[in-house]
């Protein structure tokens, strides 16, 4: 398996903090560096806690519109 892209994580967000703007909700890290590449220095290997983002299907996305008077 290769290393875990964290942007492409689901517990994966960017912080409000300009020091520390990648975080990790699984392992509540917040750290300067990939969440994956704290999870691997600290001596726990390849980050365990990964899961793919789920993807908006097309048909999903075109229901939503936002120039609907009723939304607004």
């Amino acid at each position: 398996m290769s290393k875990p892209n964290c942007s492409q994580c689901r517990h994966f967000y960017i912080t409000f903090d300009k020091r520390t703007p990648n975080g990790c909700r699984r392992f509540g890290i917040m750290s300067q560096a990939n969440p994956a590449a704290v999870v691997a220095s600290a001596g726990l290997g390849d980050c365990q806690g990964f899961e793919e983002r789920r993807k908006v299907s097309a048909e999903k996305e075109k229901k939503l519109d936002l120039n609907r008077k009723d939304l607004w």
